[in-house]
């Protein structure tokens, strides 16, 4: 097979750009559609296909007895389970979360559940000589903190009751809110806003604001919040903080591949 100078491989290029016209609105193809959309030869599509089928790239399916339909293979999810699997999110968050330390000049958290718990796995710390005290690798119970929190209030009604049920709600401080009751009223409360905040939960005099990070497959997997002294998050500067806060946690989502449709 003949190649171009820059080291692409014309035919197998001009295969992978077939699987292209596979989508979430047109999961299903057939042999003529894909055809006549990349002006390929009927006759190499089909061979191309039936290669991809072979290796189960691509399966057969009949849809309204028309033949010659085609759907994703099963190894494509084979393929991103692995990639999902492997994707490192401190990596991935990592660069938006120094762009908002650096906005907003606070320190920036990121956790991620492990278990029950949640496990803060870094931390970027802010110019002021007054910081928090949190470091990485501690660990913390899902009710208490704005990053914490911000991961169970977001997965499901019946993973979070499971965890409410078998779990001791640690108390870090007065304000920590160990009831169960009312911390299922913050967990609506922080769904219907989509964001959390967290007033001297886990150290005295602190302020955190959390929002949770979602994958691929719309699962809740980390969280990052902003959080500093109180006498610096004064009520003038709590909307810039919450907005710049979810719109960061947004963005890692969606470089982790996360949809809202």
């Amino acid at each position: 097979m003949k190649e171009r100078d820059h080291g692409i491989n014309q035919s197998l290029d001009k295969a992978l750009s077939l699987l292209n016209y596979f989508t979430v609105e047109n999961p299903v193809r057939g042999l003529s559609e894909i055809s006549r959309l990349s002006s390929i030869p009927k006759a190499t599509v089909y061979r191309l296909f039936n290669t991809f089928e072979k290796n189960g790239y691509l399966r057969k399916v009949d849809v309204s007895g028309k033949q010659n339909q085609y759907k994703l293979g099963m190894k494509f999810l084979q393929l991103g389970t692995i990639v999902s699997e492997t994707i490192e999110i401190k990596e991935i968050a990592l660069p938006y979360m120094k762009r908002l330390r650096d906005e907003l000049n606070e320190d920036v958290q990121l956790v991620m559940r492990e278990n029950n718990h949640a496990i803060y796995v870094e931390k970027l710390i802010c110019s002021h000589p007054v910081r928090l005290f949190t470091k990485t690798g501690r660990t913390a119970s899902l009710n208490a903190g704005a990053c914490p929190r911000a991961i169970l209030s977001f997965l499901e009604d019946d993973e979070i009751r499971e965890i409410l049920d078998t779990e001791t709600l640690i108390k870090y401080t007065e304000n920590t809110i160990v009831e169960k009751k009312k911390v299922w009223e913050m967990i609506k409360e922080s769904r219907e806003k989509g964001y959390t905040i967290s007033f001297g939960e886990m150290e005295p005099q602190t302020i955190g604001v959390g929002a949770p990070i979602f994958d691929h497959t719309k699962k809740v997997v980390a969280a990052i919040s902003t959080a500093g002294p109180e006498q610096r998050f004064h009520k003038a500067r709590f909307p810039e903080i919450i907005q710049k806060t979810k719109q960061t946690a947004m963005d890692i989502s969606k470089a982790l591949g996360y949809k809202k449709k």
